[in-house]
């Protein structure tokens, strides 16, 4: 499970969009590459310039080592060092600006959603209370009604998503990729509507490239957005734990995850956001799934019938350190085999891994 749609979905929206930018104004793209990113900016030249080839971007990515067996495809770097000082504090990421209302980071529910609701949704889970995790935003591309990868929101310009969402889009997808905040209703079946509370422009997209090996990339990406988002009960920040490199952090918690994402592997997308509580567990343990694939970058979480799924990309599983207290990112949703397949668990990014790498590209 790399968590996003299937090949032939794709196909027809990209060939949709090769029509529709022929046509429609979008904006420009430069793009550039640092020593452990690539870095895609637009400019707003919607009145005055119109797009007539959007050519792919160009940049390398790798994928999962078991592609000849039956693994979705997804990026699998192997990591040789950690190349970022750790920090010693444990400072989280809310509001910071002075115009924004006091609202402190990591609001949500008081505790995981209840592990034994027999609703099937995201897999296994069930539907949200609307609005009951202000963090989570959705991604979409133009013209499209259903979200294609989630996200979470770190700051009032800067999203948190998965590397694999954004790193094959053509030019055309990232000048006119859109984030919904405040959203419970994703508007993609008949007779629906969005119930977005905010609507921002991508306005540069930056993805983890492997340090070592350029060809490959880990699956971490944050994007900036525009115009800042204005906190309120129904929009605001999740908190971020410190950098640490380090493996097994959280196991042995519960862990919830939300999205849009299919109700099955290779089903039907739901209506609403959906929830699902699932524990973490031991690289160890996650290696005997995976054949020692798995690597600090990334840890593992299941539960009997519950996973994400196709269409959860980029979208937080977050943890308490315990009831009642703010919710932390622990990482984010990325690939796996399959979708609550008993052998096999969920593959996330680890955050606290990645915090140093996301931080210095939310403040430049």
């Amino acid at each position: 499970m790399s968590r996003l749609a299937h090949f032939a979905l794709f196909f027809s929206a990209a060939v949709h969009l090769f029509l529709l930018s022929i046509i429609c104004p979008v904006s420009s793209s430069r793009i550039y590459e640092t020593n452990d990113a690539v870095v895609i900016e637009t400019v707003d030249n919607s009145r005055t310039s119109y797009f007539r080839n959007p050519a792919p971007i160009p940049m390398m990515y790798s994928i999962n080592p078991f592609v000849n067996g039956p693994y979705y495809q997804q990026q699998q770097p192997i990591l040789s060092s950690w190349p970022y000082p750790v920090y010693k504090s444990s400072e989280d990421i809310a509001g910071p600006t002075s115009r924004q209302p006091n609202i402190a980071c990591g609001v949500g529910p008081s505790s995981p959603p209840e592990k034994n609701i027999p609703t099937v949704s995201i897999v296994g889970g069930s539907e949200a209370t609307p609005n009951s995790w202000p963090f989570v935003v959705g991604l979409r591309k133009y013209g499209a009604e259903n979200v294609f990868c989630g996200g979470s929101l770190i700051s009032p310009t800067r999203i948190l998503t998965a590397a694999h969402c954004v790193n094959k889009l053509s030019v055309f997808e990232t000048t006119a990729l859109t984030v919904s905040l405040g959203m419970h209703t994703q508007g993609h079946l008949e007779n629906t509507r969005n119930d977005a509370q905010q609507t921002r422009k991508v306005t540069r997209v930056v993805y983890h490239r492997d340090y070592n090996d350029k060809t490959k990339f880990f699956d971490i990406a944050i994007l900036s957005i525009d115009p800042p988002v204005a906190y309120s009960k129904d929009i605001s920040p999740i908190c971020l734990p410190p950098a640490n490199p380090a493996a097994d952090q959280f196991v042995g918690k519960d862990a919830a995850v939300m999205g849009w994402g299919t109700l099955s592997s290779g089903g039907d997308q739901p209506n609403e956001l959906q929830q699902v509580t699932v524990k973490v567990i031991s690289n160890e343990e996650c290696n005997v799934e995976y054949e020692g694939a798995i690597r600090n970058q990334q840890f593992c979480a299941k539960a009997d019938g519950k996973d994400s799924c196709q269409g959860d990309s980029g979208g937080p599983i977050v943890v308490q350190n315990s009831a009642g207290s703010p919710w932390t990112q622990a990482g984010v949703v990325s690939w796996g085999r399959g979708c609550a397949n008993p052998n096999f668990s969920g593959v996330y990014a680890s955050v606290a891994f990645f915090r140093n790498w996301i931080n210095t590209y939310m403040n430049n």
